[in-house]
């Protein structure tokens, strides 16, 4: 069995985690101990000095107790001596005094700090680093994985409990040393009471088992409810977000929607508690039973003494050593319990960064274009992942090379989907997309992307940046080029305003950060619009890009597309006709097919689905105006 077995994921479009997990859950203690080694390698790639300082103290630190007993058992005996013999003479007694000076100072203060430091810098350095690997691995993943709710479920565990994997090296650590520590007193006892060690031993194994019980308890029960505890966290951001609860406290939804945060939470910390309650009251006879042991073993020690057969000093360091051995079995136990507990949680994020992408990249390389490129739909049909229902039916199109393309029809029609087909968030259930005659899934991701812009009607927007910033998100790759994001903003229609900032390009675009404002929702997607422009594709997609813009405004940036992108192949998806009537040629869509396919002037003249619904926006339109001049 190997690391990348325990992980390992099916090639397939769905994923049924859920049978993988019990899978996993059968590793027993050798996964245990791969996924161990696993998050060792993590923290070393992090780190090699800090993880081998954190090593190497924690060993020591966990043995360090035998010097102090064997040299206060040496200075018992000394004392006893000295009484016995009515001495002075101190000069032993000195010496080990020193020992223990030189102990106390290397052995706590010098190791203590060593590993202090090590272990909170490692901890500190370690949090950006797992976000990373993360998000980085998320990345990899086809959108129909990011949609799939075990898959969602799976993220949110790994990103709660990734930072665990910090408890679980120090735990594993403390089980190497506990175990070198039991092996030590085992061999020190062995020569003055053996029997108590398989006693021992046998109790801890005892011990162990219902620990395990336990935590299996409470993990299952956690996974269980991971969709449930979604749903109510989701909730807790609603009311603690300050752009939703206004929306909330007007219509009146606040205190349902804390019934069912407090629902949730209710049954959930029942379930939990009733597990503690099991898992404590167990742990209190076993340890009940511990005690007895331990007292009997006294008992014999306490005998020999009398009997003379011992020493003081040889009772004092017998006695410290069973009850080290103790310890150390019992800690020994904790912490297989404890990283039993906490392995079972890193599982989850070993298990995401080991997920592999439904669909396999393609290998054929794409150079940045210097030319539009063509786009061809040859027979396309789509259904959404868990769908029997086809989007799109037997789609064929040919966009030709520079030509500028707007598909319009009714919600639901088909538009936006035949857009994420041509970005591979989606693969065609049947047929074939090819850009310039090479099926897309033969491309490159990321060549592709590198000359692929679209603007989605549900564009990011980074308020934490600048507005120079996210204009220069279009295209980072490359040096920043403030005379073309200037450009970008007034291809936008965005430099009035962003001039108009209090640090212009400079302005930090949230309310939430220092200096920062608070820009219209017309504002933002003008610049992402002008991120857009500055990404200056060779293939330009708008899906709605002006849905919050006025129509001044919208006239302005359209005829700016219609003009800059005059050497590219251009993709318009818009429900205003206004914005598309000057395409080179119009899509209709109804049912993912292509119900009429023209210009604005041929199908007007068609009195189809087309001009219908254009005749009823301009009706809508004038009735508007004639509104709007009445009020006034």
């Amino acid at each position: 069995m190997n690391i990348k077995n325990i992980f390992k994921k099916k090639n397939n479009n769905t994923t049924n985690l859920p049978e993988e997990k019990a899978e996993i859950k059968k590793v027993g203690i050798k996964g245990t101990f791969l996924v161990i080694a696993q998050t060792f390698k993590i923290y070393f790639q992090i780190s090699p000095l800090l993880s081998s300082l954190l090593v190497v103290s924690s060993i020591l630190i966990n043995i360090r107790y035998l010097f102090f007993i064997i040299v206060s058992s040496k200075i018992l005996d000394e004392i006893m001596f000295l009484i016995q013999n009515n001495s002075t003479d101190l000069t032993n007694i000195i010496k080990y005094l020193i020992y223990l000076l030189l102990y106390f100072i290397f052995g706590y203060s010098l190791l203590g700090a060593v590993k202090i430091h090590s272990s909170r810098s490692l901890r500190q350095i370690s949090r950006s680093y797992l976000d990373r690997i993360i998000y980085k691995k998320i990345k990899t993943l086809r959108i129909e994985q990011l949609e799939d709710p075990e898959i969602v479920n799976l993220i949110k565990r790994s990103t709660e409990w990734a930072y665990d994997t910090f408890y679980l090296l120090q735990e594993a650590l403390n089980l190497l040393a506990q175990i070198v520590k039991s092996i030590i007193y085992s061999v020190i006892i062995l020569k003055f009471l053996p029997i108590i060690i398989p006693i021992q031993i046998i109790f801890t194994i005892i011990k162990y088992f219902p620990d395990k019980h336990y935590i299996k308890k409470e993990f299952d029960w956690s996974v269980d409810n991971t969709e449930d505890r979604r749903k109510a966290n989701k909730s807790i951001d609603f009311l603690q977000n300050p752009a939703t609860l206004q929306e909330i406290s007007i219509i009146g939804s606040y205190s349902f929607l804390d019934s069912k945060i407090q629902k949730f939470y209710n049954k959930f910390n029942k379930g939990i508690l009733k597990i503690s309650y099991g898992r404590n009251l167990t742990s209190f006879f076993l340890d009940t039973g511990d005690s007895i042991i331990d007292t009997l073993s006294f008992l014999y020690i306490i005998w020999n003494t009398i009997q003379g057969y011992i020493s003081i000093g040889d009772f004092n360091f017998q006695k410290s050593s069973i009850d080290q051995l103790q310890s150390s079995l019992g800690s020994i136990i904790e912490s297989l319990s404890f990283t039993n507990e906490i392995t079972i949680k890193v599982l989850d994020l070993f298990q995401l960064l080991n997920l592999e992408p439904s669909e396999n990249n393609g290998n054929i390389k794409l150079p940045r274009l210097d030319h539009p490129p063509s786009v061809e739909f040859k027979n396309v049909w789509f259904k959404y992942p868990k769908s029997d229902k086809y989007v799109i039916k037997d789609f064929s199109l040919k966009i030709n090379q520079g030509e500028k393309v707007a598909f319009v029809g009714k919600n639901g029609a088909g538009k936006s989907t035949l857009i994420k087909l041509i970005a591979k968030t989606y693969h065609p259930t049947k047929g074939k997309i090819l850009i310039d005659g090479i099926d897309i899934e033969k491309l490159n991701i990321d060549d592709y992307y590198k000359n692929l812009g679209i603007l989605f009607q549900e564009y990011n927007f980074y308020d934490n940046l600048t507005a120079k910033e996210n204009i220069y998100l279009g295209k980072s790759v490359k040096e920043m080029d403030e005379e073309k994001i200037i450009e970008a903003a007034k291809n936008a229609d965005a430099h009035e305003f962003i001039s108009n900032f209090t640090n212009g390009y400079d302005q930090i675009l949230s309310e939430k950060y220092t200096g920062g404002i608070r820009p219209s929702t017309g504002q933002k997607q003008k610049i992402a619009i002008a991120r857009f422009f500055y990404r200056n594709a060779p293939l330009a997609i708008f899906d709605e890009p002006t849905s919050a813009i006025d129509a001044i405004s919208e006239y302005k940036i359209f005829n700016k597309i219609y003009g800059f992108f005059e050497n590219k192949t251009v993709i318009i998806i818009s429900h205003r006709f206004s914005t598309v009537r000057n395409a080179d040629k119009i899509i209709a869509i109804d049912e993912g097919k292509i119900a009429e396919n023209g210009t604005h002037e041929e199908l007007l003249s068609l009195n189809g689905l087309y001009a219908k619904s254009f005749n009823l926006q301009a009706n809508g339109y004038n009735n508007n105006s004639s509104m709007l001049e009445t009020t006034e």
